[in-house]
């Protein structure tokens, strides 16, 4: 312990701290003197956020301002020059620093903050400079955002109206809905696209099953061709989520600052930044407001299509009426196939066990029974086959036919000649049974 190089051992571990005692009293009264000779006219926060945004630039004042003059954006990038436009000068703040200009008092004494400012005031149409900077940082991604928006209204728009199998789709809902309701009124011509979310909500009378599963198992029945309508309409997923509204107004802002940009150019004809600019994207953003007005016209054409208003159904409420109709009505196709897999577990069960009863002794005093249980099973299978008969075949005619006569003519009763024919029907096996009594 007494050989330890104390000397040693302190010059390697000592802290960085230690050092000369230090007079606080005096540091803080060279502190306080330092301050005073400094000059603060704007306010205390808003000078403290001002200092944190110019120590992110790392360039001096006469650098920023320069740059800002010949709006060079290599200098100062977008962000920065969108932060700063935060701190544009007050009508306050600019009286405030010409009168002390006026007064002739040293500028030197002023804090780096109010020097900055008293510089960054005097640009000339300095607004219009920061708005001009801003609108050129942002121009390229601007267009690379509301291009792919307006591509998808146009899309999912022209598909969804041109589609002749969702058209037939809609026929045969129409038809079947008709069909439900006659006996209570009389036939539509159409229906709201809000009514396709009530196809989930109607059960069939065992509840197993919706309006929606038994369309699917008539399309897959009759109208195979038609099963995979959903593949033709494109982008509809995408339409749902767009502001049509906010993306032509977004188009708006850009032909204004392209405009603002113009004039600029007009007073500083020699900038070549400037004129390049315009060179080279003018042409883009007429694109993209010939995009905008074909998205809005064909939008609006695929919304009267479906007899809906425009002006009050907007993208966010017509197209996800057929991403969840869409969305539903494959789910419906799965548990459809899923269900007739199960009934044809079953129906293999029921065959296995009559194989395994043929083959039991036919003499058996238990014969009787097992028989009994044999006609059970051949009663199950009758009505598996029964359940299973082709659903677009009705009492009145076929499916089609309903959606011919809708095309030629309104819709009538479906029970009117059931009632007449059953009418009829009585009729007969009245006489005869009265017929049956006379003769006895």
């Amino acid at each position: 312990m007494f050989d330890l190089n104390v000397d040693e051992f302190e010059e390697i571990f000592k802290t960085k701290a230690q050092g000369p005692a230090i007079d606080l009293s005096s540091s803080k009264q060279k502190i306080t003197q330092k301050g005073s000779n400094k000059v603060t006219l704007l306010d205390a926060n808003r000078a403290k956020n001002l200092a944190i945004t110019l120590r992110k630039a790392g360039k001096t004042a006469d650098e920023i301002c320069k740059a800002i003059h010949v709006f060079d954006l290599k200098t100062l990038p977008v962000d920065f020059v969108e932060c700063l436009m935060r701190f544009l000068p007050t009508e306050n703040e600019v009286k405030v620093l010409r009168l002390y200009e006026r007064e002739r008092k040293p500028i030197e004494n002023l804090s780096d903050e109010d020097r900055f400012m008293m510089q960054f005031s005097k640009i000339e149409r300095l607004m219009q400079k920061m708005t001009i900077m801003a609108f050129i940082g942002n121009f390229a991604e601007s267009i690379q955002m509301l291009t792919p928006q307006l591509h998808a209204i146009i899309a999912a728009s022209v598909s969804i109206k041109s589609s002749q199998k969702l058209k037939k789709i809609l026929e045969i809902i129409l038809a079947l809905g008709n069909y439900m309701n006659s006996s209570k009124r009389g036939a539509v011509y159409g229906f709201k696209l809000q009514s396709l979310d009530l196809l989930l909500e109607t059960k069939s009378t065992d509840r197993k099953q919706t309006l929606l599963h038994y369309i699917s198992n008539v399309v897959k029945e009759k109208y195979q061709h038609v099963s995979l309508f959903y593949n033709e309409l494109h982008y509809v997923e995408k339409a749902a989520a767009v502001s049509l509204e906010n993306v032509l107004l977004d188009v708006k802002e850009l032909q204004r600052g392209l405009e603002l940009t113009k004039r600029e150019y007009t007073m500083h004809d020699h900038n070549t930044m400037l004129k390049e600019f315009i060179q080279n994207n003018e042409g883009k953003l007429k694109k993209l407001q010939d995009d905008a007005k074909i998205a809005q016209d064909a939008f609006d054409d695929a919304v009267k299509y479906f007899g809906e208003n425009p002006k009050t159904t907007p993208p966010s409420v017509f197209f996800p009426v057929f991403v969840r109709f869409v969305k539903a009505y494959k789910q419906a196709e799965e548990e459809n196939e899923l269900r007739k897999k199960q009934e044809q577990a079953l129906m293999e069960k029921l065959l296995e066990q009559e194989a395994l009863m043929e083959q039991q002794d036919q003499k058996s005093p238990s014969h009787k029974t097992k028989r009994q249980q044999q006609e059970l099973i051949a009663e199950l299978r009758r009505r598996q086959v029964k359940d299973n008969r082709h659903v677009y075949e009705g009492k009145d005619g076929a499916i089609e036919d309903i959606i011919t006569d809708l095309r030629n003519q309104p819709y009538r009763r479906a029970d009117a000649v059931r009632r007449s024919v059953r009418r009829r029907f009585d009729d007969q096996n009245l006489r005869s049974v009265n017929g049956a009594e006379i003769t006895m």
